[in-house]
């Protein structure tokens, strides 16, 4: 059973990096194709990255 869990955790942790690496860098292309009209803009910046990045 303790190996099913551990072997799991080594499948689903890479797959979890993968997928935030990857929303990420789509996130910042999606921002880059915006245009910036307004200047008093709402600065949107990624979800977790914002959470992880509080001031």
């Amino acid at each position: 059973m303790i190996e099913h869990l551990i072997l799991g955790a080594f499948l689903v942790l890479p797959l979890l990096i993968v997928a935030f690496l990857f929303s990420d860098e789509l996130w910042q292309e999606h921002r880059s194709h915006e245009p910036r009209s307004d200047a008093r803009r709402i600065d949107w910046r990624h979800p977790l990255r914002s959470l992880l990045h509080r001031h």
